[in-house]
Parts: C-alpha cells; structure tokens; sequence
C-alpha cells in the first residue's frame, strides 16, 4: 500500500501528473503520463537521437521558450524531441515538491549522455547542493548569461557572463519582463546554435583547462569532449552570433567566480 505524505497533495499524485510530450513534426504531439512512457516507444525513429527538454524555474511546457527550443530541433534536426511537464510538482508544498522532483530526476538521468543548462536559476541554487553538477550526466555544458558557479565539464560566458546581455535593459528589477530578457537570452543563443553550428564560436580562457583546444563552437555542436571555460562576444539581436569574430574577451573583464567539482 503507497504511503501517503502528510500534505494537501499526496507525493505519488504529484509523481502521477507528470507526463512526456513527443512531438510530431507534422505539428502534432502525444502525452504520455511518466509512468508509461512506453507507450511512445514505437512513435520513435530508433536511428535518431533523442532530445528530452526539461523546463525551468517558473516556467512550463507551454512556455514560449520550451516552444522555441522544439521548433528549431523539429525544423533543423531529426532529432526525436520529447519534453518532460512536471508543473505540478512546482506549485505543491516545498517538501513534498523537492522530494517528488528528485525522484523524478532520477527517473530520467540515467539515461542521459549529455544535459545543457541554459542559465541555472537562482532561487535554492547554492543551498543543499540541488543545482545541477558535472556527476549527473557523462558531458555538463553550461551556458552563463546572469553568473552562477562554474559545475558544468564545459562553461561558456556569452558576453562575459553576466547581466545585462546585450539588447537587454541595464538596470531592471527581478522577475520583470525587461530582466527576463537576459535569462532568454540563453534559450536564445542555444536555438541559433541549432540552426547555424558555427555562429556562436567562443574562446577558452586557459588552454591548460581546455585540453588545449583554443575554440570550439556553443550550443547545439559543443563537442561532447569539450572542457573548461570559454568566452565570446555576440550582437545585441538576433542573428546573435558573430562567427569567429565574436570569439574573443577582455581578461580584465572576466569576474573570477569558483569552479565546483563532483567528480
């Protein structure tokens, strides 16, 4: 018999409400709930990779950047893209919510050769070690637009890193629109990337931590051997990528912040 949780909503109803959305390329999708996932097995080109989108903080399946991301996979790849919805989980109680999200998490990562970060949110990043780390798949890359710990095996900081990006407002409080505009600049960045590999060419900043490899391209053609930490300059709109060009940075510039290791 399941144990209940002594909470409003119960910790296997909120594992129940999750589903896998795969989507057609003829504009349609199928839903699945996470428990029978199976059921999408034969809609799968078995020759293809999988790309599996997990939203982020405050955001959901519906959002416009889950929809930018999949159409330009769906457009430029053929790839088979399948999205994970757990909605749910956010709006319940904090403790029933972290201990079903990390279930959750578990449920999908060991399958996983390679995940990409698209700006690690800030709420709970540098508390309880609940942020993504270079352990929980084969190959981490991370992409930087507000700062954050360096705990992917690639990190790359467009534009130095930090707020504002350019085309975004200078000063902005949090969680409005024109503040968001930095954070979507990584969603961004990544599906330029897919339509145009070698747009976004960025910089490592010490051969030594980069196996000596002085450029590589970010986003979707990352080499999944890529290490270290590397820097470009882009546009203020799109197109954003300046090709080589923008393959450059300032070292005076550059805001030392910890790299963190979970070898």
């Amino acid at each position: 018999m399941r144990h209940q949780a002594m909470h409003a909503v119960s910790y296997y109803d909120l594992i129940d409400s999750s589903f896998f959305r795969l989507y057609n390329r003829n504009g349609s999708y199928i839903d699945t709930n996470v428990e029978n996932v199976n059921v999408l097995l034969p809609y799968i080109e078995k020759n293809n990779s999988l790309v599996l989108y997990l939203t982020g903080y405050t955001y959901d399946i519906n959002s416009e950047n889950v929809k930018l991301i999949t159409d330009v996979y769906l457009n430029y790849t053929q790839d088979n893209v399948l999205a994970l919805d757990y909605r749910n989980i956010t709006r319940a109680d904090y403790l029933t919510a972290v201990y079903a999200i990390n279930d959750l998490g578990k449920l999908v990562a060991d399958a996983l050769n390679s995940i990409v970060d698209k700006d690690p949110a800030g709420p709970l990043f540098y508390f309880l070690d609940s942020h993504l780390t270079s352990s929980d798949a084969k190959f981490i890359d991370i992409i930087h637009v507000d700062m954050a710990l360096k705990t992917g095996h690639v990190d790359f900081f467009p534009n130095y890193g930090h707020r504002p990006q350019p085309g975004c407002a200078i000063i902005a409080p949090f969680q409005i629109k024109k503040d968001i505009c930095t954070h979507s600049r990584s969603f961004e960045f990544y599906a330029e990337s897919v339509k145009n590999h070698t747009s976004l060419i960025a910089k490592c900043y010490s051969l030594n931590e980069c196996g000596g490899v002085e450029y590589i391209p970010m986003g979707y053609a990352t080499p999944s051997n890529a290490t270290g930490n590397y820097y470009l300059l882009t546009n203020a709109e799109s197109p954003f990528g300046q090709g080589l060009l923008g393959a450059t940075f300032n070292p005076f510039l550059i805001i030392p912040i910890p790299k963190i290791d979970y070898f």
